[in-house]
């Protein structure tokens, strides 16, 4: 399936900013941050533009649903597994209603693909089925490219069996995408075995979006002995960080840049500034 493709960039990047005081004096910290660098394919707040259900998927606007509590609402998902077949949802740029249209989204500035999902208890397909008897046990999620269609995650996604009991949040990791390639969108695709006469799996979907290398982090600042201050946020699989220094918001010195050497692997990231003795100082933390 080929998809439109026209060219539009968008850059982004965040800043934060943690504010140290002298260790007789009660700890503080400040966060701030700029735009993040995320890209919302639909929260399905009144409708579903932009979303279409090909090859044996339905797709309907939910308001009785929904997982950001702000009476919006959701996708709900339907497949046909009366006999065996091929279920597969798109969701393209050129048609998204929530967000620019007519765009395109290099590769490189984003890391994972997030959404939440719930599973319909009145499928007559059980999760368990849908889960694992298809040519993929799951759902494969992939990035339609200027480059052609290409697989996002290292394994197909499984509907965790809590899905069955309220909301879900998945968050698939991005592998390394050809360099100089846009998104032009997304596909949701299995290829399943069939259940049985008037058999169908449903589910409901919400929050989709990709999630860019400069998402607003969370941090936390906590003041240590001997004059050491360290902080902590949230970190992106395989992103490297640089961490700056300032007395006065104009002059900044760099503490460390390609931290931590060859990008995160674990989040929470810690850094510590072991010369933390001035009155006062702000750190900013920036990723490329």
């Amino acid at each position: 399936m080929k998809l439109p493709s026209k060219v539009r960039h968008r850059t982004f990047f965040a800043l934060i900013l943690a504010f140290a005081l002298s260790p007789a004096a009660s700890e503080t910290s400040l966060a701030q941050s700029l735009p993040n660098g995320d890209w919302l394919f639909q929260t399905f707040d009144s409708n579903i533009c932009g979303w279409l259900g090909l090859s044996g998927a339905t797709l309907t606007f939910d308001p009785s649903q929904d997982n950001t509590g702000n009476g919006g609402g959701s996708c709900h998902v339907s497949a046909d597994f009366s006999r065996s077949g091929v279920f597969m949802v798109s969701a393209l740029n050129v048609d998204c209603c929530a967000c620019q249209t007519d765009a395109t989204l290099e590769t490189s500035n984003y890391v994972s693909l997030d959404f939440d999902v719930k599973w319909d208890n009145s499928s007559t397909v059980p999760l368990s089925y849908f889960n694992t008897n298809s040519t993929s046990s799951g759902i494969l999620i992939a990035a339609e490219t200027s480059a052609g269609e290409r697989i996002i995650g290292n394994s197909p996604i499984i509907i965790p069996n809590a899905a069955t009991n309220g909301w879900v949040h998945i968050s698939e990791a991005i592998n390394p995408l050809p360099a100089n390639v846009s998104f032009t969108g997304i596909l949701f695709e299995t290829t399943y075995a069939g259940y049985g006469p008037g058999t169908v799996a449903a589910f409901w979907l919400d929050n989709v979006k990709l999630v860019g290398h400069n998402s607003k982090p969370t941090i936390s600042a906590v003041r240590g002995g001997g004059g050491s201050f360290t902080l902590s946020w949230t970190a992106s699989y395989g992103t490297a960080y640089s961490v700056f220094k300032s007395t006065n918001l104009v002059d900044w010195t760099t503490l460390v840049t390609g931290y931590p050497d060859g990008g995160t692997l674990n989040s929470p990231l810690s850094y510590t500034d072991s010369i933390a003795n001035s009155i006062q100082a702000f750190y900013r933390i920036s990723s490329p």
